[in-house]
């Protein structure tokens, strides 16, 4: 049974472009440009994983994470930056995202840890 992933990120070319990699590599993925319209989604469909952007307009992809958590409590989740020394990254990881990346992101090492994250 394909794998649903939710890509997040207010970049629209990145998050289109993250979906369709993901299509590609037989995913069952959608996007959402912002926290608030992915909490929307995940009331409406079930995800495997959440793929999400750690800086974004509006709700951070940490306390998106919080959030999706408490709807769906084990969901694994994980974060991209751009910022290696961001305080929001270190507590991405303490909350309990089970992988962070660091963009601009390498294809084969985010498949590789999808597919661990999804075992």
């Amino acid at each position: 049974m394909k794998k649903r992933i939710l890509i997040v990120d207010d970049d629209r070319q990145s998050a289109n472009l993250l979906v369709d990699i993901f299509i590609v590599n037989g995913y069952l993925t959608d996007g959402a440009y912002s926290g608030e319209e992915a909490l929307e989604m995940i009331k409406d469909k079930a995800y495997d994983c959440v793929l999400s952007d750690i800086k974004m307009s509006g709700m951070n992809g940490v306390e998106l994470m919080r959030a999706v958590k408490k709807m769906v409590p084990g969901i694994p989740f994980i974060l991209m930056t751009a910022y290696t020394d961001d305080e929001l990254l270190f507590e991405g990881i303490r909350e309990g995202a089970l992988v962070t990346m660091v963009k601009p992101l390498q294809i084969e090492t985010l498949i590789i840890n999808m597919e661990q994250v999804l075992k």
